[in-house]
């Protein structure tokens, strides 16, 4: 159509005299009117789209100054740059952003941010004013990125366009289909028949003409030939006729000859027995068939009357019916005096109006009556096993008739017998549908297998049955089929346990979610699709529960697992019906994300079930707030197996809890490489303490009045073979993780209580300090530490007074009921307890006065702030005072500086301890100041 010249185009609408086509005319008026509207219609909308596309751009911009306004004011207020950066940053990654600067109230730039190679013709352009009770504080600016704008705008002028031509060109094939329908072939079919019944064939009419135009036309046409027609054919007729008599009568002479010599040929040669009788039943003929029938001779019977020959029974039975044929079977004796059962066929033949014949052909079915009752005990007994079996059985014929069904088949369906006697199609309509192409084949002979088919019925009353569909072809003697024999057995109880083994091998028994093994399997077909379709998103979440053990230690196994199932039921509240939510272990879940619109969608739905694990559970009446880690893979991703990608999801999920747990973390290579690192470092940190690469530094702690060392604090170190130095900050937290802080706490106390002993046994000046020996969070939860410290202070005769044992807050707090026994045990045995890092942790005043305590050591992090601002030096001085009250001694931690010293003295803290009076000293050196050869100053 659009290939159209400019001739071809005037001759469309332009014909000769006498050439003029309604159709076309019609169609190019069409054409035109409805491209108008459809021109205008898309117009409109383009337009309109345009101007709701740019509102929603400026709606959006309104949105994110309004957010930003919220998020940084506080920021600004407080002077958090590093909270400043991350609000910025979070909004600073949407690619819409194209610059974004936040000033203070004098114009200072605090943030700025300009998307790099970013070319904005017409920006999305807001800046608004901050303020803290009318306060301005700031301002901020942003511009977004119209290019997402601009493209849709050109992506709908392209749509438009094209929409537009294919309308049109879909007017244009439609309006010429419906013409030709319409006008063309109607008139097309009218010339058709004037151009037959020119020809002389006036058998043609117009069929089914639905319009009044032509309908005139059509049944005048069709009279016309309809009477053409009947008047030929009436001439035709007479003709046949007339010849029709002279055939018949040439035929007359010849038949009767024939049939003469046919009627004697049949029934001197046919093997059935023959006799005609009169209307007195005088035999008049017999064949030789029917006297070896009888054992009598021809010429011995003819004449004779019929009830002397086959008796008086058949005599009267052949009187009976006078007009027609009629059959019957009666048993006779023969010459012999033997019984013999017969079979009768007669009918009469009147060769005038008074004269009347009966012939009669006479079978011998005696072997036939013998045979037919044996058959008939064989059914009987084959019916009677057929019919008491435990199987639904049927017999199809191969003309597709229902020749037998068992009564079982009530048992199973619900319908009786009657009911699937009316054929075949009876038993599919109760199938699945999915199930009836098996059905079909299993009439056409085809079982797939010997051992049965599994099938899905639907009984009467609805209920779903599986039946095991068996069977075989039926052949006669001859090898013809007689169709096939079908049996179906009831096998619901089977397929329910099966199904039931499945469902728990593959669902964990107590939350009923998917158990590890159906995750991988998941997981698997997840990297399948994602390898064959380019647009396929998946992500994977591991996710654990935080502080669940505590949850159990505390409220016992039996609340912990009914608050499984109760995360359980949100977590399959939060996703989707195609997503997998499995449990791998313990308090650990993994959640398998599929079909996702973009990979990024997985964040919210992490949100979402945050969201929905931030409401708290009522469990037995305990009220249990839950909160978790996530650990979330997103693709596309180059994971060839599950196992992989569930372990990077873990590495995730525990740099999440590293990060202070409730957290979300997206995995990448970084994370990986760090939880390499972690297993390098526990490798090589095992293999340091069985080849003693462990040693123990001192920092003195002294006396702020009085500038004497009153103790030590031990502090691990560890010479790497081939790192050297490794410092307790890189490798304690990954000992706690692994187990391995029982065993190098466990070798700290044991290698400074020795060498305190050493030092005692050689100087007079060491009999009154104490080392002090830091217990981490995890030790502390070993319920054998107690006795440990104990039998090794025993073991080494050391006085407990020369060991002080010192504990975060924190770990106390998570342990407070045994705490307090663990504590006073060892006070009552003489050995100091000191709360390390005070501050940092949640402990308040009542919860100090119920532990048994002799010291309280203030966090560094307080120390160097104590000369920055007054604030912080009332911090200390209230800590001070609060352990002053509470009976204990003080210790700072991180004196560097005189200024400090000077501070904390005056508040009335007794001990310090730091780089102004010492650093970590080696045994050496500790043994050296002992001696007296060495200052501290």
């Amino acid at each position: 159509m659009f290939g159209m010249n400019l001739s071809s185009l005037k001759s469309f609408f332009r014909f000769n005299s006498g050439e003029r086509s309604i159709s076309r005319d019609l169609s190019a008026c069409l054409i035109f009117a409805l491209a108008v509207i459809i021109g205008v219609v898309t117009a409109y909308e383009y337009f309109g789209r345009s101007r709701m596309l740019r509102q929603e751009i400026e709606d959006k911009a309104d949105t994110y100054i309004e957010q930003l306004t919220k998020s940084v004011t506080f920021p600004i207020w407080n002077f958090d740059m590093v909270s400043l950066k991350h609000v910025c940053s979070a909004y600073t990654q949407n690619d819409q952003f194209a610059k974004l600067k936040i000033f203070d109230v004098d114009g200072g730039v605090l943030f700025s941010f300009v998307r790099a190679g970013e070319s904005n013709d017409d920006p999305i352009v807001r800046s608004q004013d901050l303020y803290i009770e009318k306060e301005k504080i700031g301002s901020l600016s942003l511009e977004l990125s119209s290019k997402a704008y601009l493209r849709n705008l050109d992506w709908i002028l392209f749509v438009s366009s094209l929409t537009f031509l294919i309308s049109v060109a879909v007017i244009y094939i439609i309006t010429g289909v419906l013409l030709d329908y319409f006008i063309r072939k109607p008139m097309s079919q009218l010339r058709k028949g004037l151009d037959k019944v020119a020809m002389g064939d006036f058998s043609y009419r117009f069929q089914e003409i639905h319009y009044s135009e032509l309908l005139a036309i059509g049944s005048r046409f069709n009279r016309m030939t309809e009477e053409i027609a009947n008047r030929e054919k009436r001439l035709e007729e007479v003709n046949n006729i007339l010849k029709g008599e002279i055939h018949e009568r040439e035929k007359s002479a010849e038949s009767l000859i024939k049939s003469e010599k046919r009627y004697r040929a049949l029934v001197e040669t046919t093997s059935e027995g023959f006799l005609m009788v009169d209307k007195n039943q005088i035999l008049l003929d017999v064949n030789p068939a029917f006297c070896r029938m009888i054992g009598v001779s021809r010429e011995e019977i003819l004449g004779e009357k019929l009830a002397a020959v086959l008796g008086s029974v058949a005599s009267e039975k052949l009187a009976e019916k006078i007009n027609g044929g009629h059959r019957f079977e009666i048993s006779v004796r023969d010459k012999k005096g033997s019984e013999i059962d017969i079979s009768i066929h007669a009918t009469n033949l009147y060769e005038s109006a008074s004269t009347r014949l009966l012939f009669a052909f006479i079978t011998d079915i005696s072997n036939h009556k013998l045979l037919e009752k044996a058959l008939r005990a064989s059914e009987e007994e084959y019916r009677t096993i057929a019919d008491y079996t435990f199987d639904w059985e049927m017999w199809i014929s191969a003309e597709g008739q229902v020749r037998y069904v068992s009564p079982s088949c009530e048992r199973i369906s619900g319908y009786p017998k009657s009911y699937f006697m009316e054929g075949p199609s009876c038993v599919e309509k109760l199938l699945h549908i999915n199930d009836r192409g098996f059905w079909k084949n299993a009439l056409s002979g085809k079982f797939l297998s010997a051992d049965g088919t599994d099938l899905r019925l639907f009984r009467q009353d609805g209920l779903m049955r599986w039946v095991s569909l068996t069977g075989h072809q039926v052949f006669a003697e001859d090898g013809s089929s007689l169709g096939v024999r079908i049996s179906l057995r009831d096998i619901t109880k089977r397929k329910f346990m099966e199904k039931q083994l499945q469902y728990e091998a593959l669902h964990d028994p107590l939350t009923g979610l998917a158990n590890r093994t159906l995750c991988c399997d998941r997981i698997t077909k997840c990297l399948e699709r994602s390898h064959r379709r380019n647009n396929y998103y998946y992500a994977v979440i591991f996710m654990d529960l935080d502080r669940f053990k505590v949850i159990n230690d505390s409220l016992g196994h039996n609340i912990g697992d009914k608050l499984l199932v109760e995360v359980s039921k949100r977590l399959l509240l939060s996703v989707r019906e195609l997503d997998t939510v499995s449990r791998f272990g313990g308090d650990e879940f993994i959640v398998v994300l599929e079909e996702l619109v973009k990979p990024r969608e997985a964040i919210s739905i992490v949100r979402r079930i945050r969201e929905a694990l931030s409401t708290p559970m009522l469990i037995d009446g305990h009220k249990i707030s839950v909160a978790a880690s996530y650990g979330i893979i997103l693709s596309p991703s180059t994971y060839e197996k599950p196992e992989e990608l569930i372990q990077n999801a873990n590495v995730a999920m525990h740099q999440a809890k590293e990060a202070g747990r409730d957290k979300m973390k997206v995995f990448n290579r970084r994370m990986l490489d760090k939880a390499m690192h972690a297993m390098k470092l526990e490798s090589d940190l095992r293999a340091g303490i069985l080849n003693n690469e462990l040693y123990l530094d001192y920092q003195p702690i002294y006396s702020l009045e009085s500038k004497e060392v009153i103790g030590f604090e031990a502090l691990l170190r560890w010479l790497h073979p081939e790192r050297g130095l490794v410092m307790p900050s890189e490798f304690i937290l990954m000992a706690e993780e692994s187990g391995l802080i029982f065993e190098l706490g466990n070798w700290v106390i044991s290698e400074a209580c020795r060498e305190i002993k050493g030092w005692i046994t050689k100087y007079e000046n060491a009999a009154d300090l104490a080392v002090s020996i830091n217990i981490s969070g995890r030790q502390f939860s070993q319920t054998s530490l107690v006795d440990n410290i104990l039998s090794t202070l025993k073991q080494l005769d050391l006085p407990p007074k020369n060991l002080k044992i010192e504990i975060t807050e924190t770990a106390i707090m998570e342990r407070a009921g045994q705490a307090v026994e663990m504590l006073s045990k060892l006070q009552s045995a003489g050995v100091l307890v000191s709360i390390d890092d005070f501050g940092t942790g949640y402990s308040s005043m009542s919860n100090l006065q119920e532990f048994p305590l002799d010291q309280l050591k203030i966090d560094i992090t307080f120390i160097r702030r104590i000369t920055k601002s007054p604030e912080n030096i009332e911090i200390v001085k209230a800590i001070i005072n609060l352990a002053h009250n509470l009976g204990l001694y003080v210790v700072a931690e991180g004196v560097e500086t005189e200024q400090q010293e000077t501070i904390l003295r005056n508040m009335g803290c007794e001990f310090g301890q730091g780089y102004l009076f010492s650093k970590p000293m080696t045994v050496a050196e500790v043994e050296a100041f002992l001696k007296g050869n060495n200052s501290l100053y």
